[in-house]
């Protein structure tokens, strides 16, 4: 019995000397998992890198859309700016050459007026009177004011050195020429106007009203 336990003694003491030497073979399906886990792994942040790709992606999207819409904004206002310094300088351009015209049609009146002959003998002749009035919204303004044919301001008045304003057909009666109307006083010829041909005066009043309320009537004009 001794030799035996011996003998056993011998053969673990070999079988462990024997283990220690060799190499631990490790489980088939161990390795197996490890290597399916290490996939995961590396499956896992390539996806982590991917989105992280992405996003930083669309946050240069989203600012680049941002930048190009503040350039487009910045664009249209100086355009929006541009066009409305064009409109001044357009719009004070028309004013200056209205003002030009104004000046010019004035000067050309005057003139006009000085220059008529006016006949020294009187004659008397029965015409057709109508009126018309001198608010800028029934005329042709020029520059927000209104002038007669020869270039009088009758804006602000209805009399021209203190006599009243005519429209006429030239041809009857000149241009420049002072008038004596039944009814009405002293006046002068300083108007024309499309619908005033033949033996017809428009007389100038303050109103539409008193224009509406002249109506149309016979009158005696004693032409100087």
């Amino acid at each position: 019995m001794i030799g035996m336990f011996a003998f056993t003694i011998q053969a673990d003491a070999a079988q462990i000397g024997i283990g220690t030497e060799q190499k631990i073979v490790q489980n088939p399906l161990e390795l197996e998992r490890q290597a399916i886990e290490e996939e995961r792994k590396k499956e896992i942040a390539r996806q982590k890198k991917i989105a992280e790709e992405k996003r930083l992606a669309e946050e240069k999207r989203i600012e680049a859309e941002r930048l190009a819409a503040e350039k487009a904004k910045e664009e249209a206002e100086k355009a929006k700016l541009a066009k409305r310094e064009a409109e001044r300088k357009a719009e004070e351009e028309r004013k200056a050459a209205e003002r030009a015209t104004a000046a010019k049609s004035s000067t050309s009146a005057t003139q006009t007026v000085n220059a008529t002959p006016v006949s020294t003998s009187t004659k008397v002749i029965t015409v057709e009177s109508t009126a018309y009035s001198n608010d800028v919204a029934d005329n042709k303004a020029y520059g927000g004011r209104v002038l007669t044919a020869t270039g009088h301001d009758v804006t602000d008045s209805i009399y021209y050195n203190g006599m009243r304003i005519i429209a006429v057909d030239p041809a009857i009666i000149p241009l420049g020429s002072k008038v004596h109307i039944q009814g009405v006083g002293d006046a002068i010829a300083l108007d024309t106007g499309g619908r005033i041909k033949g033996h017809i005066v428009d007389l100038l009043v303050d109103s539409k009203q008193d224009a509406i309320q002249w109506g149309r009537r016979q009158i005696q004009v004693t032409v100087y």
